[in-house]
């Protein structure tokens, strides 16, 4: 896999005279705005646009944005009228209008309209701004079937491939999330081989089938005694689970006071509370990223991270979904993800 070091990309993202302003941390989960981060650097680098970025509002950070968490690697803009009118892209007018038929409402069709009319405002403003037409996260086109030949990088391969060679170069954490991971890995004693798996309870609920720990767990087939470290986010499941396997050596970040993830509780988090749990969930993320073996969902956003990264691998695998679908499978929308996770766990 070809590698990537961020003063390469730096040069190389500052040579593109057109530019695209990409808001992070807008509305969705950590994992899912990392996810339309990487996808809006990737089709940057394949149209020739300088990526720049805006995240000091952003919804995982406390006023700091990425660098909070993540060393830069992009130049960043701070004018405040990208927090209402930089937005992720809307659903296309097909899906818009299956919904009117589905719902027998007209508000998708109106909630579109007001969507179109702040994103003129926007590209309007950023206009006056910068004294040029400037590019936004909605105008952002993500084709995984897309065979990317960026002549710049001299790289020539799949989506796969660059999307995996653009998260590791944005996938560096600061010097103190750096010492908390190996903190971790001290305090839970984990060994130099151990396997990983995601549980997933909260909010997840309103849109797929949630998943039990116990079928997470037969997925890795995991031998006696063998080390299995869980991003959890319900203690109550994180126990049950090891309860069901006592042979195994289950390790967690999950509190005693965690009863699930609920992302609107989240983003009313104090500042504090809130880089505690982003910490925390990337320092998990991390972890799974190193394990030797993972099982996990195609509904759940870290795991399809990690997915993305190591679908080929033999040793990953989603309990909801066959191996040889996967990759196909990885870049669909969630109620279509939902849809076959359910599928396949009725079927098994």
């Amino acid at each position: 896999m070809q590698q990537l070091d961020q003063s390469s990309y730096q040069k190389i993202n500052g040579s593109f005279r057109k530019r695209l302003i990409y808001h992070a941390g807008i509305d969705c989960g950590f994992c899912v705005e990392l996810n339309y981060m990487i996808n809006a650097m990737l089709y940057c680098l394949a149209k020739g646009y300088r990526f720049q970025l805006y995240s000091e509002d952003a919804n995982f950070g406390t006023g700091k944005g990425w660098t909070e968490y993540f060393e830069p690697f992009c130049e960043e803009v701070h004018e405040t009228f990208h927090h209402k009118y930089n937005l992720h892209r809307p659903p296309t007018w097909r899906r818009v209008i299956k919904n009117v038929t589905k719902t027998r409402s007209l508000s998708f069709v109106f909630w579109k309209l007001k969507f179109l009319l702040k994103s003129l405002m926007g590209h309007w403003l950023a206009y006056r701004a910068y004294g040029e037409y400037v590019r936004l996260s909605q105008d952002v086109v993500s084709d995984p079937d897309m065979h990317y030949h960026i002549l710049a990088l001299g790289f020539d391969g799949s989506y796969y491939e660059a999307y995996t060679m653009l998260a590791n170069m944005v996938w560096r954490p600061q010097p103190d999330v750096k010492r908390q991971i190996a903190e971790t890995i001290g305090s839970l004693s984990l060994p130099c081989v151990y396997s990983g798996v995601q549980i997933r309870g909260g909010d997840k609920a309103k849109e797929a089938r949630l998943i039990s720990g116990k079928q997470i767990i037969e997925a890795l087939h995991p031998a006696d005694g063998e080390c299995i470290f869980a991003l959890a986010d319900n203690y109550i499941k994180l126990e049950k689970v090891r309860s069901e396997f006592p042979k195994l050596r289950i390790v967690s970040l999950c509190q005693p006071e965690d009863q699930g993830y609920f992302h609107q509780t989240f983003s009313y988090s104090e500042p504090q509370e809130k880089k505690a749990a982003i910490t925390r969930l990337i320092v998990s993320v991390d972890l799974l990223l190193h394990a030797k073996k993972f099982a996990g969902s195609i509904t759940t956003a870290p795991s399809v991270f990690i997915m993305k990264l190591r679908y080929a691998e033999p040793t990953v695998v989603a309990v909801d979904c066959s191996k040889d679908t996967l990759e196909s499978v990885l870049t669909l929308p969630i109620d279509s993800r939902a849809a076959i996770s359910a599928e396949r766990i009725r079927s098994v």
